[in-house]
Parts: structure tokens; sequence; C-alpha cells
């Protein structure tokens, strides 16, 4: 904040009279006052200063014009040559050296004393701060105004176009997404973190991690206005985030309900129905899993554009532990959702784990569905499509499984086959490996011819996608079968493929 030279030659109450051409050449501001006597004064001085001395050191011509050449160098705003105390007129080496350096001299009558000056610049100056201070503070209301009255992210940076003079404004997500933009036909270039070189970009910052960027097209003096801006843009979107974790939380709570089985069939319906999720549909399902601080799944924002539209997950997600949860329905493309997914949860965990089901219907297939993805996301970083469901990894996992549920899954291909062509292809497993995988045993036991048994078993492995050579696949085979018998004990059974 300053004054200018010619404002205070024009106050005529100060008396004062340009003695060089360069006091009315251009503003030159006047940053504050400095009164010295000093042999050196310039030790003392940081530039734009109103110098005013009386000129009570002797000096000879020469030291004169030295100090005018370096007064002009540095540069001061003026030097005010105060006369009729010790100097009848100021020194003439002072005049013509100041005009040949283009230093602005003005004298000051011996009737004005110096502290008059001083007070005038000094209650101009701290006037407009004042006014800078309250104009700033107006804006910041404005700023506020505009957010918390449903104007949003586009009215603020409306309000912000109209006073910053710095160009189009934008707010762009790390991978250089323009998220909202004012004016609306103002072109964005896509560069790493939306940063454009030319212009000025500030963070905005959720837990001290920045989740987009405030950008000008211009660059703007206003930095600390740019900087308020992205401070209510982080709290406004950490408020929308909170509400949107809430709902997150709600629904992970309903699908822990549904997986453990803690609510009946019908109320499981009721509730999935009241999120969106039809249980009379096919879904898949994909299981995010991230490593290290949970907490941040809550609450930094995976992606802006939900919070910047006011709206909820465009599929229905939910938070479990250290999990999120993603409801996928038929006629959306499951991979690409969790590809999605993992480019989102990147601000949390660089290597998110992701893992993606087969679709299924009902609500045994949602929780069929929740446990393949879970698996699949044990596979590593990456978007992992799950392979067949495995009973015993599961098992090793002591989690509270829906085992009936789990075994129809893994022999779901054979229930169908034995339904649509009257086989018994599961009979033929459950006899194979209660004989220990005898083929001579099962053969006789199903009174069977052994080359009928050698193809039945190899329709099996083609249809499970199982080895029978392998202990492994024989024992998840021997758990899904007594699974399903242990569930059908339990009258749980459903039709094949529900």
């Amino acid at each position: 904040m300053s004054v200018t030279v010619s404002e205070l030659l024009a106050e005529p109450a100060l008396g004062l009279r340009a003695l060089t051409r360069h006091c009315r050449s251009g503003d030159r501001p006047i940053s504050w006052v400095s009164t010295t006597e000093l042999p050196d004064p310039l030790p003392f001085l940081r530039g734009g200063e109103l110098v005013m001395t009386t000129g009570m050191l002797e000096r000879q011509d020469g030291e004169w014009r030295q100090l005018v050449h370096r007064l002009a160098e540095l540069p001061v705003a003026a030097l005010c040559f105060g006369i009729g105390l010790v100097h009848r007129d100021v020194p003439r080496a002072v005049v013509e050296t100041a005009e040949e350096a283009g230093l602005a001299v003005v004298s000051s009558p011996v009737e004005v004393p110096f502290v008059q000056i001083s007070h005038w610049v000094a209650e101009r100056i701290f006037a407009e701060q004042y006014d800078a201070v309250r104009a700033a503070v107006t804006l910041q209301d404005e700023l506020v105004l505009e957010l918390t009255s449903g104007h949003g992210f586009r009215g603020l940076l409306r309000r912000l176009h109209q006073r910053l003079g710095a160009g189009a404004l934008a707010v762009v997500d790390p991978s250089g997404l323009v998220l909202s933009r004012f004016p609306a036909s103002s072109a964005w270039p896509k560069e790493p973190h939306g940063r454009q070189t030319a212009g000025t970009a500030v963070p905005v910052s959720v837990d001290d991690v920045p989740v987009a960027w405030l950008c000008a097209q211009r660059p703007s003096e206003q930095r600390e206005l740019l900087s308020f801006a992205t401070s209510i843009l982080g709290l406004e979107v950490a408020r929308h985030q909170a509400v949107l974790t809430g709902r997150r939380e709600l629904l992970g709570q309903l699908l822990e309900d549904v997986l453990h089985r803690t609510v009946s069939e019908g109320d499981a319906r009721r509730r999935l129905s009241s999120y969106g999720i039809s249980p009379e549909e096919h879904h898949a399902v994909v299981v995010a899993r991230v490593v290290g601080d949970a907490g941040r799944l809550r609450s930094l924002p995976w992606t802006l554009r939900p919070l910047l539209e006011r709206e909820g997950d465009r599929l229905p997600t939910a938070l479990i532990d250290d999990t999120v949860t993603v409801v996928v329905p038929e006629g959306v493309d499951a991979e690409a959702s969790a590809r999605m997914v993992a480019r989102h949860l990147a601000v949390v965990d660089p290597h998110v784990q992701v893992g993606v089901s087969a679709a299924r219907r009902g609500v045994s297939g949602l929780r069929t569905g929740y446990f393949e993805a879970r698996q699949g996301a044990q596979s590593g970083p990456g978007v992992h499509r799950a392979s067949p469901l495995s009973i015993t990894g599961l098992l090793m996992g002591n989690l509270e499984l829906p085992l009936h549920d789990l075994g129809r899954a893994v022999l779901a291909p054979l229930l169908r086959h034995d339904e649509e062509h009257q086989a018994e292809l599961t009979a033929t497993l459950r006899a194979y490996l209660a004989h220990d995988c005898a083929p001579a045993a099962t053969a006789k036991a199903l009174t069977l011819h052994r080359n009928s048994l050698r193809y039945r078993l190899r329709l099996i492995e083609q249809l499970t996608g199982r080895d029978l050579g392998r202990l492994a696949n024989r024992m998840e085979l021997w758990l899904a079968l007594s699974a399903l018998e242990a569930g059908a004990e339990e009258g749980e059974g459903t039709a094949p493929g529900r």
C-alpha cells in the first residue's frame, strides 16, 4: 500500500514544492517515510521511502552528488529537503544531480515539521490498508456465501473471476480433468495436476493432501485471495465428503448384515431395494482393499465430481472395514468400474488391490459375489477378475461365511447340467470322492462302466474348471459338497443359479 509523490505535492497544507521534473513524471509510490541526518543512511533504507533531511550534516558538493546517485539507484521515492533551518535553499549540487539521476526532490518549508508530513503519509497508507482489508473480508464473505447459498463451486469461480482479473478460472483434479470452470466456454489444456505454466495454480487440500487445483489462466498478484478460496473449497469438499461417507457407512452396515445373515431374506430384499439394488437382477461385486490408514477411505475424496455436483455415488458404494465395495448392476461394465475405483483410490493407496466377481442374481448371489471379489482382491495390487471361488482359501481367512451359498456357487455348473440333462454328475463326484478317488470302487458303487465314469469325470473337470488329479481341487469340491448337503439339511436350498 502506498501514496504517491504527486499526491503529496497536491496537499496544500504541507507546502511542498517540486524541484525536479521527476516529481510529476509517473506515479512514484511512497512506501514509508524515513527522517535521517546520518552520513550514510543507505543501510537503513529498503527502497520506496520518502527520505527527509534538513542537511544538518555538512557535506561538500561531491558528497551530496554521491549521496543523490546512491538514493536514485536504490531507488527511493523522493528526497524531501527541509529548508529554513540549516539551509536557506536546497544545495544546487543536490538539485542538478537529482535532475540527471532521475530522482524526485521536493523542498519543505520550516513552518511544516517533518512529523506533519510523516503523519499525513502514514494516515493515508493505513487508510488504504484498512480499505484493502475491508474489501478482502467483504470478498471472502461473498465467496463463502456463494458456496453456502447453493451456487456451489461455479458460483465461487464466477465471483473470483469478477474480482481477480486473472482470466478464466477452473477447479482441476490431479489428473488434469476439469471439474468446474468459469466462463463455461473457456478452454483448458489437460496437463499434469491441471497446472498451466503461464497461469496460477493453488492446491485444494483435504487432510494435507492435494485433491484438486484452483487454476487461473493468467498470473494473479492476489495469491492470498486464491489461497483463501482454496481453503474454503477444501472445507466444502470435506463437508460433502463427510455426508457421502455417512451414506457409504450405512450401506456397508446393511451389506454386512446381508453377508452374515443377520437379517431375513425378505428384510434384506426390502432394504437393498431402498439403495437401488434390485434383488431380482444380476449384479457383479467389486471389492477394493487399501493398505495403510483405512481412515483415509472416509476422510479423503476419491473423486470430486459427485461432491461438486452434490450427488451420491453413481453406483451403490459401501465402506466395510478397510475395503470399498461397489455393487455393479447388469448392463454396466464391471471391470471398467473396477478400474475406475482403482484410479480413484490411488489417492488413498497407490497399490490398491481390487477384485471383480461374476454377475449373479439374488441376495445369495450378492453374498457369493462379495466373497469372490474379496478373494480376487487378495491377488495383489491392480484389478483382478476373481478365479473360481476357493472355499478353502476363504475358510483360511477365518471369515463368517454363508457356506451353503459358497458350496452352491462352486458346484453351480454341475447342478445346472444335472437339471438340464437329467444327469448325475453331482452324485458321481460325491461317490468318486467318497471312494478315495478310486475309479474301480466308484464304478462298482455306481454300477457304471469305467469308460462311462471316465467320461463323467472329464466332464466334471471341464464344467468346474478343476483338475481332479490335484489334492487341493479334490478337497475344494469335497467341501463344496459338504456345505451343500449341510445347507439342504437346514432347509436353505434354492434353485440352481439363484
